[in-house]
């Protein structure tokens, strides 16, 4: 490796993108853009790897409580500080609330289809992270990698009443249902995740909170809903 690789080293795709735009170099912008989006599918894919690996330790060592209590301290310590104050979300059109949220959805590498009627919009995507656990079967016990991520068993609000969930899509009834329910008595979103290959976790955007379903708010425990 020459001297003009290794200071190479120290130069970032973002900052090839830039010179490469400062000089109208049209092949190499195209390079870099590829490069960037190449790295952030792998450290996003890593991301996903490890916290599901995480929390299917947590699970098994420490039980599914366990699970619960260590997603609740990031939605308390991280989460509810990222989020906008309940009122402000639900004051905002359901339209605007369904492009944040697919705008979420999209850059973790989904695709989307979208319909409505009076009472929602309705967000169908093909998910890149828990559905894409589910389509590779990384919760399956595989031959030579020992048992897949954590099968959650215990049905319960964190589960959405299901009677097994993947682990790593508990953070959707937690960050974005119970805690803002408990908060506030609104969710965030309403979401069903996919159960089985192939399936699009389905995002339903209420436009007002009297149009929100009861059962929406039993299936997480909360038997009287406050709207």
């Amino acid at each position: 490796m020459g001297n003009g690789d290794l200071e190479s080293l120290g130069v970032s795709p973002l900052d090839r993108l830039r010179a490469a735009v400062d000089t109208g170099d049209a092949a190499t912008v195209d390079a870099a853009i590829d490069s960037l989006a190449e790295r952030f599918s792998s450290l996003q894919h890593f991301s996903v790897e490890w916290i599901t690996a995480t929390l299917s330790w947590i699970g098994r060592v420490h039980g599914e409580a366990a699970v619960e209590a260590a997603l609740r301290a990031a939605g308390d310590g991280f989460i509810a500080d990222r989020r906008a104050d309940s009122d402000d979300w639900w004051a905002l059109p359901a339209p605007v609330r369904a492009r944040v949220v697919s705008r979420a959805m999209l850059a973790n590498g989904a695709t989307v289809t979208v319909h409505e009627d009076e009472d929602k919009i309705v967000l169908a995507f093909r998910c890149g992270t828990g559905g894409r656990l589910i389509d590779e079967g990384r919760y399956e016990t595989r031959p030579g990698s020992g048992d897949g991520y954590l099968l959650l068993s215990e049905p319960g609000p964190m589960t959405f009443g299901r009677a097994t969930m993947g682990v790593y899509c508990a953070h959707c009834s937690i960050h974005n249902e119970l805690q803002p329910m408990e908060r506030s008595g609104l969710p965030t979103t309403v979401e069903y995740p996919p159960q089985n290959p192939g399936e699009a976790c389905v995002h339903h955007v209420y436009r007002t909170p009297d149009t929100i379903p009861t059962d929406v708010f039993v299936r997480v425990g909360r038997s009287t809903p406050d709207r």
